[in-house]
């Protein structure tokens, strides 16, 4: 990520060469010179007020880099020499940009702001305080997601979310939509899991009820068994799934008497974060349902034996058989519905829709009449029910799927795209609550635009963050919305290098600029930014620059695509991906590659550019 590598350089120089660039004497520090960590239960040396007296603030600068203004700060030590706290500038805005709080004179925690309007949006832990890294997308002081969290730091969480019925806490530790393409899972794999996380919160609310834990309580520690690697062609993914199926936390209740466990629930590792499935239970780890994950109640007998009998229906190697794979899972889970009943039902009747959903996109013919038929028979049983908007949701994806995998004409796909902005719209009237309806706005608003029906869609994205403000989709629909007007407008980015630098559009001031959205969980990127390469080569000395934008989880993987393709320029990452990055939800960016031209007066003249030769007359027509 960004800031760290610069941050350790600009660090150590300042604790090293403060006397050597200091801008004035050293004064005397106040109470409120000490900042407070924005997050609770982190460990750092604050000084009683009785020991200010010896303590000592002083003004230093660190020489100006090749590129980019001189970082500049505070840095607050004791009366030893150790430091206490340093506030860091390397934007030059002449305000901090990065605060770092020390421990017996180490660093222990961080807080980052990432897109320079002087609020953290990050927050780190280090050395005895952990290995967190948290990322405050709305920049209210909670973490939204967690870039990087190890399982024991997981259980911490829900413990603590447990002991505050704090459901944001659960919801940041949920994988997104993103996080689960960047395995390469299929759809339809999607769809099982995150119909699995929509009840990490209720289980997390009723574990706590179950527990009945004080505020006394706490958290003792996190056993874990080996965890199970799981092969990229057993459910369609491009890379290899880790995860434990669980983890128990044990808990001291505070009384000085007893203690208690709960399950994590599933986890699975997405770069360097181990993301929450099923959320907690109390208890000990269930014996038995090995194939559902914790948090489904448990099956009777019957029910556990044809659990084993569709764990043995083995996925095929041939893609072809898929078809067959996913109907026949589809008549065991049926039985499975039929030996269940209540809320224990609801999981399985979801698994069944997936199930023939699945078929119907590999090209089943029959499944859809099937799936239909389930439909109406979960609408006439639990009308509106989750199972219920989640069936007729999948289904839709499923029919649409379906039809333009057809093959069909220029005309017929008009048609069709013209269907499917009509279900969508359909399903909004009719499922507004539904926990699926800011999908399928977003998914309308999309449709929309590829539509060129930019009124229609920009309309629908601000219905969506007027509706679901508190939708992780809203703030994406805000960026939409300033990307449908934005020609003609100042394109406005700030964020940090992959190399850990500042950056901000204002750097680039009197130069053409591309900037270029991508990233390489789709296709490997590294032959687009070569040909970018060629373009900077040939237009770089008539004043263009490149900034591209990583919207990798792993920023290591944009560090490699950009070394491949020999790209010099601004090279931006930030955690969160197409879903969640600041990046992308700045101008709402829906799919990459997506490409800006702005000109020097730093104004966006194309807001979707195409790559190619239609590029090139572009950037000619803008350096005349």
């Amino acid at each position: 990520m960004g800031t760290k590598h610069i941050t350790m350089r600009v660090l150590a120089g300042l604790t090293l060469l403060g006397g050597v660039f200091g801008g004035r004497a050293a004064a005397q520090v106040k109470p409120e010179d000490l900042r407070k960590p924005a997050q609770a239960g982190v460990a750092v040396t604050t000084p009683a007020p009785a020991e200010l007296a010896t303590c000592r603030a002083d003004q230093v600068q660190w020489p100006k880099p090749a590129a980019g203004p001189a970082p500049s700060g505070v840095v607050i030590k004791d009366a030893q020499g150790r430091t206490l706290r340093q506030f860091i500038d390397t934007t030059g805005t002449g305000r901090p940009n990065i605060w770092s709080f020390y421990l017996n004179g180490v660093e222990s925690y961080r807080e980052v702001d990432g897109n320079g309007d002087g609020k953290p949006d990050q927050y780190r832990w280090f050395g005895p305080n952990g290995s967190k890294w948290g990322i405050d997308i709305d920049q209210d002081g909670v973490v939204d997601t967690w870039h990087m969290i190890s399982p024991e730091e997981v259980g911490q969480e829900l413990f603590a979310a447990m002991t505050a019925k704090d459901a944001k806490k659960v919801e940041a530790l949920l994988p997104s939509e993103q996080d689960l393409k960047s395995l390469g899972m299929p759809d339809a794999e999607i769809a099982k899991v995150r119909a699995r996380t929509a009840g990490a919160v209720k289980r997390m609310m009723e574990t706590a009820d179950a527990l009945k834990l004080s505020d006394k309580a706490k958290f003792v520690h996190l056993e874990l068994t080996a965890p199970s690697a799981i092969p990229a062609d057993t459910f369609g993914g491009r890379e290899d799934m880790l995860k434990y199926r669980s983890a128990t936390v044990l808990v001291d209740k505070g009384d000085g008497k007893t203690a208690d466990v709960f399950q994590t629930g599933e986890l699975i590792l997405i770069g360097r974060a181990w993301k929450l499935i099923d959320g907690p239970t109390p208890g000990a780890a269930p014996a038995g349902n090995p194939g559902d994950g914790p948090g489904v109640p448990p099956l009777t007998p019957e029910g556990q034996k044809l659990l084993a009998e569709m764990e043995n229906i083995q996925a095929p190697a041939d893609r072809a058989e898929m078809p067959k794979y996913h109907l026949a899972r589809a008549v065991v889970l049926e039985k499975i519905v039929a030996v269940t009943q209540g809320e224990a039902q609801q999981p399985w009747l979801k698994q069944v829709v997936d199930a023939y959903a699945a078929a119907a996109e590999a090209g089943d013919a029959t499944a859809l009449q099937r799936l239909g038929q389930w439909i109406t028979s979960i609408e006439k049983s639990a009308p509106k029910s989750p199972a219920a908007t989640y069936a007729a949701f999948r289904a839709l994806s499923a029919e649409n799927t379906v039809k333009l995998a057809a093959g069909p004409k220029t005309d017929d796909v008009v048609k069709i795209q013209a269907w499917w902005r009509e279900q969508l719209e359909a399903f909004v009237a009719k499922y507004p609550t539904a926990e699926e309806a800011p999908e399928a706005m977003m998914r309308l608003a999309v449709a929309h635009e590829f539509a060129n029906k930019d009124a229609e869609a920009k309309a629908v994205y601000e219905a969506l963050a007027k509706n679901y403000a508190t939708h992780p989709y809203a703030t994406k629909a805000i960026g939409a919305v300033k990307r449908l007007g934005s020609e003609g407008q100042p394109f406005v980015l700030s964020g940090t290098t992959v190399d850990g630098k500042a950056f901000s559009m204002a750097q680039l001031a009197g130069k053409g600029v591309v900037v270029y959205y991508y990233a390489n969980w789709g296709t490997d990127a590294t032959p687009q930014l070569k040909q970018l390469a060629e373009l900077l080569k040939l237009y770089g000395p008539k004043g263009l620059e490149v900034v591209t934008i990583s919207l990798d989880d792993d920023p290591a993987k944009a560090v490699q695509a950009i070394n491949a393709a020999q790209l010099p320029g601004a090279h931006l990452h930030m955690p969160g991906g197409l879903d969640r990055s600041p990046l992308a939800t700045a101008y709402g960016i829906q799919m990459v590659p997506h490409v800006f031209v702005v000109g020097k007066d730093g104004k966006v003249i194309n807001r979707n550019a195409q790559n190619g030769p239609s590029l090139k007359d572009e950037i000619e027509k803008m350096l005349k």
